[in-house]
């Protein structure tokens, strides 16, 4: 089960899965915009890698 505790010892490449696969439901705004954040700071880290 993943909870607040849990992602603090996850690796780097669990939390970019995790990211991935977070699908917000469409009547949750706050889902929403936590899921837009997550995505454009996983795109922000792959930029930096090149």
């Amino acid at each position: 089960m993943t909870n607040a505790v849990t992602v603090r010892y996850m690796s780097r490449s669990e939390l970019e899965s995790l990211m991935y696969s977070l699908t917000a439901s469409a009547d949750n705004e706050q889902a929403q915009l936590f899921e837009a954040i997550a995505r454009r700071l996983l795109e922000i880290m792959e930029e930096e890698r090149r």
